[in-house]
């Protein structure tokens, strides 16, 4: 039996990931599905960069602004989902083009569902003491002596408490339940495309990107959006760009001091999502010049 193939458009916010789907969905017959937590909400196209209007018009896109921010999607409420929508595209005769930032979704999505059991609450909080009073190299030097060959930045302060919590509960290194993971989708294969960036254009990007979303409309879409009153700790309150304008509506800070902090924090989160690609979580296996 041929496995069907789906094309994945991975990158950091601002590398141009979405430009480069719409390039293949014009030579190709294809679905734009969406595999960003962020853009996912009805209430933020300008603050989450959804694809523009036009573009959603012109070509098919799915899962893009289709949930209400007093929601939270998790990663299995995506996985569901996306199952449904690449089984679509396929029976459409169409290319499924999946594409985003969110490390997570793709991972589960390509890798399959890790069956490791849930860690209890008293392990982690053991980690976090251990950690606080023995440093991070500590744990991550038990690791390396139980697998010389472990795959984790030495920085990555949550890979490393993951992988040790794991370790401690279950008495097996994380590798090794990867093994074990179920795939979401049988007899499908991904192209991963990782788009290439350079940090320093990509910083310049998004900065740039956000000025435009704020002469956009950017700042009244987040009034809007507060007027619902949804609680802080939703997912959709933490979108970048929000509590920073929320802070210049309410006469806190300025325009530019808000602006300012919203770039820097975009800049924070580029700078976490190159360190978790360059951490193999993930790994390029196609030219994207073979869809174009």
């Amino acid at each position: 039996m041929n496995k069907k193939k789906a094309l994945v458009i991975f990158g950091p916010t601002a590398s141009g990931k979405s430009s480069k789907a719409i390039q293949v969905a014009k030579k190709y017959n294809s679905t734009i599905i969406n595999a960003d937590s962020i853009q996912v909400y009805q209430e933020l196209r300008l603050i989450t960069s959804r694809p523009s209007i036009e573009d959603e018009k012109n070509f098919d896109h799915k899962l893009y602004g289709f949930l209400q921010g007093n929601q939270n999607c998790t990663v299995s409420m995506w996985l569901e989902l996306i199952k449904k929508e690449i089984k679509a595209s396929f029976d459409n005769d169409k290319l499924p083009i999946i594409v985003g930032g969110t490390g997570m979704y793709l991972k589960s999505l390509i890798d399959g569902i890790s069956m490791i059991p849930n860690i209890p609450i008293s392990v982690k909080e053991e980690t976090k003491k251990k950690v606080k009073k023995k440093g991070l190299k500590y744990i991550y030097e038990i690791l390396l002596n139980e697998n010389a060959s472990l795959k984790i930045n030495p920085n990555d302060t949550q890979r490393i408490q993951r992988a040790y919590n794991v370790f401690v509960s279950t008495g097996k290194m994380i590798e090794e339940w990867n093994l074990k993971n179920k795939k979401v989708i049988e007899d499908l294969e991904f192209d991963i495309f990782i788009q290439d960036f350079d940090r320093l254009e990509i910083y310049n990007n998004s900065e740039s990107r956000f000025d435009k979303m704020i002469e956009s409309g950017g700042i009244d879409e987040v009034k809007k959006m507060l007027e619902m009153n949804y609680d802080p700790n939703l997912s959709i309150m933490k979108a970048i760009g929000v509590r920073e304008i929320s802070k210049y509506l309410n006469k806190e800070i300025s325009l530019l001091d808000a602006s300012n902090l919203a770039k820097q924090k975009t800049r924070n989160y580029i700078k976490r999502q190159i360190t978790w690609i360059k951490g193999n979580n993930i790994t390029k296996n196609c030219n994207i010049k073979k869809y174009l």
